[in-house]
């Protein structure tokens, strides 16, 4: 039960909180993203909402394992009955474990789809990328930090690519895409030691939400721009 091992029990519930904006900051960009798609028929925004899609799935389930665990545990505590309690932490044991590896699955996944859409992979990359997810996802039982280094990587990567970016055009949501980016990146080494302490997990938690909180912000600007650029189009 790798998060409720990590999480501190009087963050049981904000950590849900948390994660829960995430999510839905991450479906309203995928869903942007499939709007311009279905505009456009650009391969770039559907990746893009798949990318999205996929990340938002894997805080799904990693919403739904925590909140699942944490009532268990706790109504475990209230029950007092050992024969009980073993049943529950065995069901939640398989639950953990499926859930742990749908989330980092999604995860990996989406990241490294939104990582090849700004850069051609060849097939032997692509082979490649795939055996490295797949060891983040099947040998980092114990080695947790593996599936944090492997996003740590491929954040750092994304992040590099949209500074870039914003290098060229010098736009403020370019700027600003690369910064919310890099904030999330920055979460990851803090989830990578939280086997030292647990507070680790609580200041990972909220990097992150201070990272998808400016994404959501970027959000918003993009779309108020594209507005303000329809509108000057018809006049």
């Amino acid at each position: 039960m790798v998060q409720v091992v990590f999480s501190p029990k009087w963050f049981w519930g904000k950590d849900i909180f948390i994660d829960s904006i995430a999510l839905l900051v991450l479906l309203s960009i995928a869903i942007f993203a499939t709007k311009y798609y279905r505009i456009k028929k650009s391969k770039n925004y559907l990746y893009l909402a798949l990318s999205f899609y996929l990340i938002a799935l894997s805080f799904f389930s990693k919403i739904l394992i925590n909140f699942t665990i944490y009532y268990q545990v706790l109504h475990t505590q209230m029950i007092g009955s050992i024969e009980y309690t073993q049943v529950i932490l065995k069901s939640s044991e398989i639950l953990s474990a499926s859930g742990l590896f749908f989330y980092r699955l999604f995860t990996l996944l989406g990241l490294f789809m939104l990582y090849s859409i700004y850069k051609k992979q060849s097939k032997a990359n692509i082979i490649l990328m795939i055996y490295f997810i797949i060891i983040s996802i099947f040998f980092s039982k114990e080695e947790y930090y593996i599936f944090y280094l492997t996003c740590f990587i491929f954040l750092g990567v994304i992040s590099n690519r949209y500074y870039q970016n914003y290098k060229k055009n010098r736009e403020n949501t370019s700027g600003m895409l690369a910064a919310s980016f890099s904030v999330i990146t920055l979460s990851q080494i803090f989830f990578m030691f939280v086997n030292f302490t647990k507070h680790f997990y609580v200041v990972a938690e909220i990097i992150q939400l201070l990272g998808y909180i400016l994404l959501l912000v970027t959000f918003i600007m993009v779309l108020k721009h594209g507005r303000q650029k329809d509108k000057s189009r018809h006049h």
